[in-house]
């Protein structure tokens, strides 16, 4: 094997970075040495200087379990271990620092007896196989005059020459390549025999090199905060601004994990000593042009997202801006031909394209960027989008809402009813919007700031009914507030009725009475406006339960009786079912049992008539509700086990689970105690699972009850207690006073059972 010459080396070696098994070894990231090029050298893709392998970067933090996986990734001793590791992440992703790690420790280890480094500048000025061969060879001992032209025997000195070292004792070397673009840069450094490693890193999956991959993730919470509390503590030790959790926590936040980025972070407060942690998380955060503020004197991480996507094809480039204009934390593949308004197999190559230069992340179906790459792809568009980005992002709103429009009608379809063949049916309806969800509320808020009206208005009401069956009455407010706007501005009057019927329901559903009973009384005169004789049957029915929840009987009994005259006027028994079922409800409430169970029996009937099981459920749990109050308890039992049966199988279990309190009840008329506490228990436990307060109350108020009249009064304090506090606070005053005289009761039983004992 050749010796290395202690003499000013040829330029092509400059590209190489060295560590040797000598001393020098064990002070890893220490010395750096300077070897002048010689005058006349050719320069091209050449770095400036030579040096030890680089020092990790001051501050660096985590990766304890990348590195433990480079670690057995490059283990000569395992037999199974490809001679080629790929570390490969997106820009930014702290790549570098992460083989710069690994690299040393595996020398400290003595795993290898050397290691080397080349800059390939893949996404700069690419370096090619053929210099950094030379300068590989020239780091190896290799003169500069034997180093031959010829590619592939230029590839075999390289490979002869580790294995040399190798048979001669020297031990196996790790070869770092970083920031590799092309397989063709990386496919010639591949060592030879003789236990030797080429770490890779790149931005691609480098997926034709026989190799092992390791991917390189985001930081994990606490690893982004301890690289901003190093980096600081590394500045200015008495930096008060390390041990501000909260602002550290939000900026870490902001950057999501990425490692580039917490670090031009960090270099914005050590430059500015009055700038507060949280103040930067949110300049970080807020606005359209959110990355062009992670930049700091040395670093710009615009720039490196730029680099990134100058190699793409165009197609993929486009798709990368397309995809910036897209609403919510990801897309399905659907979705995204929509958008590219091309077919699913033409944006699966593209989007493939894009997971493989890891700017685009696949999940079962779906694509997702990294919160950063998305607020640089929003950028390619411009600031005010080109027609083409427009009507791209209006075509894929518009895919939105005639999608969640067929799910709907599958959702409510009764038997026999025609429905779209976009689903397969009600299962395959559900699961579409559940994975959707997200992207749909944001697309509603999308649709309504670019002034798309259709989906501004349809998309939102459209999805009420999902909403409502996935509780998530927050969220129907607010994009349903979107949609009664947008009809407010076009003076759409019909759209302004059915916007205000979805929002009365959503606040009567988070116990905002008053402003349902306001959202109600609008829906139906504006149906009276315009004549909608259905449509105005449907807000007396909901008007109706408003009232009731405020105790305004009379009243509900008079909008529910008009709800259903207007239903059997229209022929509509399906509307007619409800009407009765609310109609019943309200007269219990004044003690008209017997007209109720008549009520809730109708209600039942037309709902089997016209094959709502659903419905039909909710009228065997009034009932049941109405049998308990004449004491037929036994018949009430049968009506709520009915109920939560059917509710069970339509896959409602809040609804399941509120009958199943209903048997509880029943039970605990009966002194059978053991079955109604278990009843009750585990509607209150589930109740607090989901986190329906109103409901849990009302169930520790009735498991209290039971407590009490079996004996227990002690059992019952606690949960007394706790259904005071709950219907306290979700405006329940009437429900309230029951339970605070209950609590009452139960208390003074418990102090004379207690007196009792003492004496």
């Amino acid at each position: 094997m050749p010796k290395k010459k202690k003499k000013a080396r040829p330029q092509a070696s400059t590209l190489v970075h060295q560590t040797g098994s000598t001393a020098a070894r064990d002070a890893v990231g220490v010395q750096h040495n300077y070897f002048p090029p010689p005058v006349g050298a050719d320069a091209r893709g050449a770095a400036s200087l030579v040096a030890d392998l680089p020092p990790v970067e001051a501050g660096f933090t985590g990766r304890a379990s990348d590195l433990d996986r480079l670690k057995a990734a490059l283990d000569p001793d395992r037999g199974d271990n490809a001679p080629v590791v790929v570390a490969a992440g997106m820009g930014g992703i702290g790549k570098t620092q992460l083989a710069l790690a690994s690299a040393h420790r595996a020398v400290r280890d003595k795993v290898f007896s050397r290691a080397l480094f080349v800059d390939l500048r893949g996404y700069t000025t690419p370096v090619d196989a053929h210099r950094a061969l030379q300068a590989l060879l020239v780091s190896l001992g290799a003169e500069e005059g034997s180093i031959p032209e010829d590619a592939q025997a230029r590839a075999g000195l390289y490979r002869a020459t580790l294995q040399a070292r190798a048979d001669e004792g020297g031990g196996p070397v790790l070869v770092v390549a970083d920031n590799a673009s092309h397989p063709d840069q990386v496919d010639p450094l591949v060592p030879g025999p003789g236990g030797h490693r080429l770490l890779v890193t790149s931005r691609e999956r480098l997926g034709a090199l026989a190799a092992r991959q390791v991917a390189v993730g985001t930081l994990a919470d606490e690893e982004a905060f301890q690289v901003l509390v190093a980096d600081l503590r590394l500045a200015a030790s008495d930096d008060e601004r390390i041990h501000d959790l909260q602002g550290l926590t939000s900026l870490a936040g902001a950057c999501a994990g990425l490692p580039l980025a917490l670090r031009i972070a960090a270099g914005q407060l050590k430059n500015a000593p009055d700038l507060e942690a949280d103040e930067l998380a949110r300049t970080l955060t807020q606005g359209a042009d959110r990355i062009a503020h992670f930049t700091d004197q040395r670093r710009e991480l615009q720039a490196v997202f730029a680099s990134s996507t100058a190699r793409l094809p165009a197609g993929q480039k486009e798709l990368l801006a397309l995809l910036g204009t897209a609403p919510g934390p990801d897309i399905s593949t659907t979705a995204a031909a929509a958008l590219a308004g091309t077919d699913e197999r033409e944006v699966l190559v593209r989007l493939r394209g894009l997971a493989a230069s890891h700017l685009v992340t696949a999940s079962r179906g779906r694509w997702s960027m990294h919160d950063l790459v998305a607020a640089y792809a929003a950028t390619l568009a411009g600031p005010k989008p080109a027609s083409r980005y427009a009507r791209a992002q209006r075509r894929l709103l518009d895919h939105y809402t005639d999608r969640v429009t067929d799910a709907g009608q599958h959702l409510e379809a009764l038997p026999g009813r025609p429905v779209p063949d976009t689903f397969t049916g009600q299962g395959q309806a559900w699961e579409w919007l559940d994975a959707e969800r997200a992207v749909l509320i944001n697309a509603s808020h999308t649709a309504h700031r670019i002034g798309h009206a259709r989906a501004a208005i349809v998309l939102p009401i459209n999805l009420g009914y999902y909403l409502d069956r996935r509780r998530l009455f927050h969220d129907k407010i607010t994009i349903t507030r979107l949609a009664l706007d947008t009809a407010r501005r076009i003076g759409h009057r019909p759209n302004q009725a059915a916007a205000w019927t979805t929002l009365g329901g959503a606040l009567r559903q988070v116990r905002r009475f008053e402003e349902a009973i306001d959202a109600h009384t609008r829906a139906r005169d504006l149906y009276q406006q315009v004549g909608d004789a259905h449509g105005e049957a449907a807000a007396w029915g909901n008007l109706g339960l408003a009232l009731r929840q405020v105790r305004r009987f009379d009243e509900a009994i008079g909008a529910h009786t008009r709800s259903r005259d207007l239903y059997q006027q229209v022929g509509d028994a399906h509307g007619e079912a409800a009407a009765w079922n609310n109609l019943g409800a309200a007269l219990q409430e004044v003690r008209r049992f017997d007209e109720a169970i008549g009520a809730h029996t109708r209600s039942r009937d037309l709902y089997q008539q016209v094959g709502d099981a659903h419905g039909e459920a909710a009228a065997w749990n009034n009932l049941g509700a109405a049998l308990r109050e004449v004491r037929r308890f036994d018949e009430a039992i049968g009506a709520h086990t009915r109920a939560r049966d059917l509710h069970h199988q339509a896959g409602d279990e809040h609804a399941a689970e509120n009958a199943g309190a209903g048997v509880g009840m029943a039970l605990g008329e009966l002194e059978r105690w053991a079955e109604a506490v278990h009843a009750l228990e585990r509607a209150v436990a589930f109740f607090g699972q989901v986190g329906d307060q109103h409901s849990r109350g009302h169930a520790c108020y009735e498991l209290g009850l039971v407590h009490h009249r079996s004996g227990s009064p002690g059992r019952a304090v606690p949960v007394l207690e706790e259904a005071v506090q709950l219907l306290a606070s979700t405006n329940d005053p009437h429900r309230h006073d029951q339970a605070r005289e209950a609590l009452d009761k139960a208390r003074t039983a418990g102090e004379a059972e207690r007196d009792q004992e003492a004496s």
